[in-house]
């Protein structure tokens, strides 16, 4: 089983390194993340004289001794009246569904990778793969480099993107990180995957077109193929090629041209020879 990095020309550096580049999760620019700028309800639930009273109860009972023995249940219900309106706002926000968020802080510790099941996806070539001028590496999916619970003694999740209509809540039972395996179903024709580790793991660190990227050494047995743009340039393409074909580490390797359709927008991947 593969899965496919979309790469510009800064791939090549990728492949002389021997590394793959994660970048922070502060890079994702998700406003479902960090749960900006959210729409309150149109309208206010009105919550009824039971639910009200329930609320009271409760109260009274948390009480310290010290207080609900100087006073009655009713004395405390009728001095709470007088501030209804603040009291029935917090039974509404704890009543609300919460989404989870991961804070600033959390993200700016955490990298991640996205990878593709499909190489052959116009909308990816078109935004990842530097608008079919770019080049995608096949990498083996089932290595340990991927599967492995932890990575350099660190705990690593190696998951699917999830997408729906839903955003994950804070639940108990919903793991921290989940905001950053879900997607909207706009998004479910990419089939991405990713892969998140702590900033602490990488081998070395490196600033390219405004960007840090956090570099991790990958075995040279895990590039399955690598397979070039519709619209690759003649200086990228020759580049590429004599890499891989004189890189000790990369010549048992496939190349594949993209070919397009003749009569459907589809992406054809042509073994090179020679």
């Amino acid at each position: 089983m593969s899965l496919f990095f979309y790469c510009d020309d800064m791939g090549l550096t990728w492949l002389r390194e021997g590394r793959l580049p994660f970048v922070d999760a502060v890079s994702l620019q998700d406003p479902f993340i960090f749960n900006c700028s959210v729409k309150e309800p149109d309208q206010v639930v009105p919550v009824s004289d039971e639910e009200f009273r329930a609320e009271l109860s409760d109260q009274y009972r948390a009480l310290p001794e010290s207080l609900s023995s100087m006073m009655t249940f009713e004395y405390f219900l009728a001095q709470a009246v007088q501030k209804r309106a603040s009291i029935e706002t917090g039974i509404r926000q704890r009543s609300q569904p919460e989404p989870l968020v991961i804070s600033e802080k959390t993200r700016k510790n955490l990298t991640f990778i996205s990878l593709y099941e499909r190489a052959d996806n116009p909308m990816l070539w078109q935004h990842y793969g530097a608008k079919h001028q770019g080049f995608v590496i096949e990498l083996d999916q089932t290595h340990d480099f991927f599967t492995a619970a932890k990575y350099h003694g660190d705990p690593q999740l190696f998951k699917p993107v999830k997408y729906g209509q839903e955003r994950p809540l804070k639940l108990k039972q919903t793991h921290p990180f989940s905001p950053l395996f879900y997607r909207s179903e706009h998004y479910a024709t990419e089939r991405e995957w990713r892969v998140l580790r702590p900033v602490s793991v990488a081998d070395k660190s490196i600033d390219k077109a405004g960007c840090r990227f956090y570099l991790h050494r990958m075995p040279a047995s895990i590039i399955k193929s690598v397979t070039l743009g519709a619209m690759i340039t003649d200086e990228l393409k020759n580049t590429l090629l004599n890499l891989l074909k004189t890189d000790l580490r990369y010549r048992h390797i496939p190349i594949f041209e993209s070919r397009l359709d003749s009569t459907q927008y589809i992406i054809h991947r042509i073994e090179l020879k020679g």
